[in-house]
């Protein structure tokens, strides 16, 4: 069973549920969305539905992020906790995945040309997939690849039976939480159906 380990940056736990709740489904809806939006963002709009919900005095608590978020707690995280919980773990049972961007359509910013004749520049395509790639700690375990297009059904897949990747799209190609949980959750299940207890981070 993959144990699915993350830094969060959070809002202090307090007795006001339904804030934090309208907080959280707030920010899945930015991410999704694709927006940026900062710690102090975070605590105006949590203030805003505080003020919605009828909580006058919620000042206090939201004061809490500011040490939440701090680097040296960051980094305690890291060296201390994580490593805490890894160490029940073996290397080839410790996973790691990051994404990338494939800009496929792009042309050499570069190019060769003749002696005194001019050569003109053109516009970058910014069309792109986005691609997670993940191994195991010891690297004899690759995971099969995520790729996150635009189109439901590309062209290139018409007749193929299988693929070598997971495939997913949104009109962005760009990775949101309900991409994300939905392919760590088919990883769960093929660690489950193999018995292998891991670590993902």
């Amino acid at each position: 069973m993959i144990h699915l380990i993350l830094v969060q940056k959070r809002l202090k736990t307090c007795v006001c549920g339904d804030v934090n709740d309208a907080v959280l489904k707030w920010i899945h809806t930015i991410r999704d969305k694709i927006v940026p939006f900062s710690g102090l963002f975070l605590i105006e709009k949590a203030l805003q539905f505080a003020k919605a919900l009828g909580y006058n005095e919620f000042q206090e608590t939201i004061d809490g992020l500011k040490n939440d978020v701090d680097d040296n707690n960051s980094e305690n995280w890291i060296t201390e906790t994580l490593r805490k919980i890894l160490k029940d773990y073996k290397p080839e049972n410790i996973f790691n995945a990051d994404e990338t961007a494939l800009f496929f359509q792009c042309l050499p910013q570069k190019t060769l040309t003749f002696k005194k004749k001019k050569c003109f520049g053109g516009k970058q395509s910014k069309v792109k997939l986005t691609v997670i790639l993940g191994a195991n700690m010891t690297g004899h375990q690759k995971l099969k690849p995520l790729v996150i297009g635009r189109s439901k059904n590309p062209r290139c897949f018409k007749g193929a039976k299988s693929l070598e990747v997971d495939y997913d799209f949104n009109k962005i190609s760009w990775m949101t939480s309900e991409i994300w949980e939905k392919w760590v959750q088919k990883l769960d299940k093929g660690m489950i159906a193999v018995s292998q207890n891991c670590s993902r981070f």
